[in-house]
């Protein structure tokens, strides 16, 4: 068993801890204490428990102690206390370090390596508030191969709230339960891809930017993730109103910039964490997506949104009629252009009964055969408006054809099945509505208004709900004529 065994800092990575025993009881590099302890020195630094276990054993450590500081290098990623990691957010080696923090540890004997340091996506040492020194050279595992620091002179930095955060994750203590369920990387990284859109747009390129300006933007980024989905969705909405990018075809990769690629393309390996379906449940509450059309690595799995094109689409008809269509029930603005209408959505459920009623429309001239009335007559109850046609003819020429949704004409069928029945033997005191009217010089407009509203009671014939079969009592008509002529005179 080695002798002396010096003990390790909380907070130091194993690597850099076998690699301070080793100077200290060699004056050489690892391989050489790990060959004397009879461990293969290639499975000890990529963390394979049993060589890790070994190691322990060999130096009268707890092999849990150990294994708490260990990165575990697997073939496509790293894994550090059950979380896995992509090798180029947490490194199994020396990516980067302070100068500051080396020079207060003294001689290179006491050299240690945090844990912390390891997390190349956060150069910011949070003990003197400066940007980290990054290491050039590839798979260092030991400070001493590095030059001894001449001068703790660093770019000065302000220790944001994800380093905080980290901290205190590192050591184990209790967090917000949102950001407990998820991985280091899935919090810090869709926090940085987030703010880098928020803070330099979706054309913003990561790599062209320093590690200060992303440490900027993850910064930007959890000061808005750790308040949840709400406050993402939020910043969402923003991020889509300030996008450069406003032409109808502008998909989401114009939009949400290196968020979506990342989500889209990049995240392939490692589950990002909850904000991949933030973002797809943002797109499709925004954006026209058809059923079964791939987005974020999912099928749609229901149409939620309609745009003029789809619209027109759907209903086989010229875009700029749907437009004009559109416009005339107040769903598209006056005088909107081709452009502008064109980037208009309308909710599935609202405009799902357009489109219904827009397939089974009811030209004017095939109503009176449906409601069972003469063309005057129908033309009286369009005329007082208890007819709506399905688009709006309030000016001429606005449209080629009145058409009526058959639910308005059923709603109207409806108001007469539920008439009181007339009787079936001859009274001379109940007359048919439209023998009435002419009889007493009373209007029908006025007459089937007042019927349907519930101003005029009314019988209904045996032979099912119609026009023609609406009956009046003498009284009951005469009643009404009175009282339209009082009105008019007043």
């Amino acid at each position: 068993m080695l002798r002396p065994c010096y003990p390790a800092y909380p907070d130091e990575a194993l690597l850099s801890y076998a690699c301070r025993l080793a100077y200290r009881h060699t004056g050489q590099g690892l391989r050489r204490l790990l060959a004397d302890l009879r461990i293969n020195g290639i499975d000890f630094e990529a963390g394979e428990p049993d060589a890790v276990l070994a190691f322990a054993e060999a130096i009268g450590a707890e092999p849990q102690v150990l294994s708490q500081n260990t990165i575990r290098r697997l073939k496509r990623y790293n894994r550090f206390r059950g979380e896995d990691f992509s090798r180029s957010f947490l490194s199994g080696r020396i990516v980067q370090l302070c100068s500051s923090c080396l020079i207060e540890q003294g001689g290179k004997e006491n050299w240690h390596c945090p844990i912390i340091w390891s997390f190349a996506s956060v150069p910011i040492c949070a003990r003197h508030a400066c940007v980290m020194k990054q290491v050039e050279a590839e798979d260092v595992i030991d400070l001493r191969d590095l030059p001894m620091p001449e001068t703790s002179e660093a770019e000065p930095a302000t220790v944001g709230e994800h380093i905080k955060w980290l901290g205190v994750r590192l050591e184990g203590q209790p967090v917000s339960q949102w950001l407990a369920g998820q991985s280091i990387e899935q919090v810090l990284h869709s926090s940085e891809m987030l703010g880098l859109v928020m803070l330099h747009g979706e054309k913003v390129r990561p790599k062209q930017l320093s590690r200060q300006q992303r440490s900027e933007a993850m910064e930007a980024g959890f000061l808005v993730y750790r308040e949840g989905e709400a406050a993402i969705r939020t910043a969402l909405s923003d991020i889509r109103c300030n996008a450069v990018a406003q032409a109808v075809q502008a998909g989401p990769l114009a939009t949400y910039g290196p968020l979506f690629d990342w989500l889209d393309r990049r995240a392939n390996m490692l589950p990002p964490g909850p904000i991949k379906a933030i973002l797809r449940e943002h797109i499709l509450e925004h954006e026209v997506w058809a059923s079964d059309e791939m987005l974020l690595g999912e099928r749609v799995k229901e149409r939620r949104l309609h745009s003029v094109k789809s619209l027109s689409e759907t209903l086989k008809t010229d875009r700029r009629r749907m437009s004009r269509l559109l416009q005339k029930l107040g769903l598209v603005p006056e005088g909107a252009t081709d452009a502008e209408s064109g980037k208009l959505v309308f909710p599935v459920q609202e405009i799902e009964q357009l489109v219904q009623d827009y397939h089974s429309a009811v030209p004017l001239a095939l109503v009176p055969e449906y409601l069972g009335g003469s063309k005057a007559m129908v033309l009286a109850l369009y005329g007082a408006g208890q007819l709506k046609s399905l688009i709006p003819a309030d000016a001429p020429g606005a449209v080629r054809k009145v058409v009526f949704a058959r639910r308005e004409l059923d709603r109207v069928l409806a108001v007469l099945d539920a008439l009181p029945l007339a009787p079936a033997g001859r009274d001379v005191d109940i007359i048919q509505l439209a023998g009435a009217c002419q009889r007493f010089g009373v209007r029908a407009g006025d007459a089937l208004t007042a019927i349907l509203t519930g101003q005029l009671a009314a019988l209904r014939g045996h032979g099912g709900p119609s026009l023609h079969a609406l009956h009046v009592e003498r009284g009951e008509i005469l009643k009404f004529r009175d009282k339209v002529r009082a009105m008019t005179d007043a």
